[in-house]
């Protein structure tokens, strides 16, 4: 009898390891309270931090493009004072955009239509050098090959040229470029060089790539067919 009131008395004290366990674990846990707030409060002030950073940056990307836009209306319509005034105000304001990156192409298209082609070369030369994105390189390159040539500086031309076509991402546009170069080395009277660039083209890229039909023909009309 004694044996089954011990037995017993085993039995309903069986759980109090684990019942003694939990004040302990609730002790841990108030330890811990402030530090586990103060992460999960940091975690929710990235968020929200990501979240602003993402939204003002789209907010700042819209209106980069609407005031590209209204600088573009102003040099279509021919008011070139207040083409450059609006392209710089966007260079200056959404710098790192874009925006501001085609504001710099735009900016310099307004001196070149102003007869200012050196004052163009040379800020996008500084522009190109500053290491933009390729897109951008590559198009402040051909402008400034295009202000160079009306400076008669063809030799420098066709140099500003080809390094467009390298820093174009896509062939059509390395292509476009080397034709300039072409053309620019034909005016400064280096013909070897000229046929070089146009026979350079038509055995590197496909013949479906826009301008390379162009080069076969000033190719073959340059050597009377021969190539």
């Amino acid at each position: 009898m004694a044996t089954t009131v011990q037995s017993a008395q085993s039995t309903v004290k069986a759980p109090q390891p684990a019942a003694a366990q939990q004040p302990a674990l609730m002790a841990r846990l108030e330890k811990h309270r402030k530090p586990i707030s103060y992460a999960i409060g940091a975690v929710a002030v990235l968020a929200v931090g990501a979240w602003l950073f993402t939204e003002t940056g789209r907010r700042k990307e819209t209106a980069a493009a609407d005031a590209l836009d209204g600088a573009r209306s102003a040099f279509e319509s021919g008011n070139l004072p207040g083409a450059s005034a609006e392209f710089q105000r966007v260079i200056q304001s959404y710098r790192g955009t874009d925006a501001a990156f085609q504001a710099v192409l735009g900016l310099n298209s307004v001196r070149l239509a102003s007869g200012q082609a050196q004052l163009a070369a040379d800020e996008l030369k500084k522009f190109a050098d500053s290491n933009p994105p390729a897109y951008y390189t590559s198009g402040a390159l051909l402008l400034m090959g295009g202000a160079l040539e009306n400076l008669s500086k063809f030799d420098q031309a066709a140099a500003a040229y080809a390094r467009a076509a390298e820093a174009a991402p896509e062939p059509y546009r390395k292509v476009e470029a080397l034709l300039d170069a072409a053309r620019a080395y034909r005016e400064a009277g280096k013909t070897k060089e000229s046929l070089d660039v146009l026979r350079g083209i038509v055995s590197k890229y496909s013949a479906d790539t826009p301008g390379v039909p162009e080069a076969r023909v000033r190719l073959a009309e340059a050597t009377q067919g021969a190539m």
